[in-house]
């Protein structure tokens, strides 16, 4: 079984949960190598400033933060690949 094989996740959900567990067991030197790799330090400067922005206007909102964040990522992921229809209802 190839790699890209083993990680075919039956969803979105479980793909998540397992990139998760990889990221809470990974060493703090790769997962650094990782971000400096694959987001670059200065897209990753550009999203420290814009989480610090947020928090400082909102600290008392941590939690609702960090899932907003969370999502964002994943939109910009999403925006980067075309997968977002510019066709989408706004409600």
């Amino acid at each position: 079984m190839s790699d890209t094989e083993a990680k075919q996740p039956s969803s979105k959900t479980e793909l998540a949960l397992e990139f998760l567990g990889e990221l809470a067991d990974m060493p703090r030197d790769r997962l650094q190598h990782v971000i400096r790799q694959v987001v670059g330090e200065e897209l990753a400067s550009v999203m420290f400033n814009y989480a610090r922005q947020v928090m400082q206007a909102s600290p008392d909102k941590i939690l609702e933060n960090a899932s907003s964040f969370l999502i964002l990522g994943y939109l910009i992921r999403a925006f980067e690949r075309g997968e977002i229809p510019e066709d989408l209802p706004t409600a």
